[in-house]
């Protein structure tokens, strides 16, 4: 049975118009934000002249987070602090101010951070345990995630990936593995008129249920292994659970005609650098690593394109299937030189040996520049 796997990072998007990590971190501390009673982050209207909430505060806690950290990114990585950085130093003050996750080695900084933010902190609401310190960091990861969710949503034609379509239609069984949280994969996939399957299969209404609906036979499955802007969390009368709503979540429906509770108006996606880390076992992300080592381990080829191998605990995934088995190997698509792709840590002390044992080849070309013949030579049965 003809079969080829798919990994696919943020990169694959930027064709579309999805912004970059630097536009994003942009968008997160000198765009105009303002924070409404819905508990939501919404882009200031030109013309609105009311308040901006706690947003404000909010921007400015989170660019004196950036001063604190960016000295230990420039020695360590030699490059600017993004929102990733951000939103993962927030959540760590926030699970140690809650004593979620205690961590004594940061303590010094959370302190030095408290002492700098106390005349923001002063007016903050207090609505985690009377802490306005924790509260604050908390809206401010908010903020984060609403940034990324906002940018990401004003991106919604494919561009440059109609092969996948292509290779859809050339094998019996195609995994595609995605970090993005916008939808363009689904919209490629519906323009060609194929199904697929993304492990909600569960219709109520407006509403299709997460079951881990992946079928075992030939088939077009997607992953998305760190969520998307189409993935909330609902109330059923049974029980609480992920659903994948296509409008307006606001105004959906069950099949009974009456309105859902949405218990959370953020859409599932992750964020961070290390933080995101500790959602990959449990959950509805746990189920989606569980299916991504399943279904990894039954490739002998990944075809990866547009991903920065930054994400540590993705790589760890990744380079125990490389070593799984002999025949294991990597395709990347990269029109760029070898050392643009070692220059991440990952391939750079380990990219001689995989090269030597086969486990590497690089495509020059981008995901946009390739037609199905030139991905068919990777099909495996």
């Amino acid at each position: 049975m003809a079969r080829l796997a798919f990994f696919f990072g943020s990169g694959i998007s930027y064709e579309a118009g999805a912004p970059s990590v630097g536009a994003i971190t942009k968008s997160v501390l000198q765009g105009e934000w303002i924070a409404h009673t819905d508990s939501r982050y919404y882009p200031r209207p030109i013309d609105y002249a009311g308040e901006a909430g706690d947003a404000i505060r909010a921007q400015e806690f989170l660019r004196r987070i950036q001063r604190h950290i960016q000295p230990h990114i420039e020695a360590r990585e030699q490059r600017e602090v993004h929102y990733e950085d951000l939103f993962s130093a927030v959540r760590q003050i926030v699970q140690d101010e809650m004593f979620e996750i205690p961590n004594p080695l940061i303590a010094e900084s959370v302190a030095a951070i408290r002492q700098a933010t106390a005349d923001l902190t002063a007016p903050q609401r207090a609505h985690i345990d009377n802490n306005a310190f924790a509260s604050l960091a908390d809206r401010s990861s908010d903020l984060i995630q609403w940034a990324v969710a906002f940018g990401l949503s004003r991106v919604r034609e494919p561009r440059g990936i109609n092969v996948i379509g292509e290779v859809a239609r050339l094998v019996e069984n195609l995994d595609i593995f995605s970090l993005n949280h916008e939808c363009l994969i689904e919209a490629q996939l519906r323009n060609h008129g194929l199904r697929f399957f993304d492990g909600f299969g569960e219709r109520n209404g407006d509403a299709v249920i997460f079951n881990g609906d992946w079928p075992d036979a030939a088939a077009v499955r997607l992953f998305k292994l760190h969520g998307s802007l189409d993935w909330y969390r609902f109330r059923f009368p049974e029980w609480d659970q992920y659903a994948r709503v296509a409008g307006s979540v606001d105004h959906a429906r069950g099949a009974d005609g009456k309105w859902l509770s949405l218990l959370q108006p953020m859409p599932m996606f992750l964020t961070g650098t290390t933080v995101k880390e500790q959602a990959y076992g449990h959950g509805l992300v746990g189920e989606l690593f569980t299916q991504f080592r399943q279904r990894i381990s039954g490739h002998r080829t990944v075809v990866c394109c547009g991903y920065g191998w930054g994400d540590k605990g993705i790589n760890i995934r990744l380079d125990q299937w490389l070593r799984d088995a002999k025949e294991n190997r990597v395709v990347l698509l990269h029109p760029g030189t070898e050392a643009e792709i070692t220059a991440s840590r990952f391939w750079r002390f380990r990219w001689a040996d995989y090269r030597a044992a086969g486990k590497v080849l690089v495509v020059p070309k981008w995901l946009s520049d390739c037609r199905g013949e030139d991905l068919t030579p990777f099909v495996t049965q």
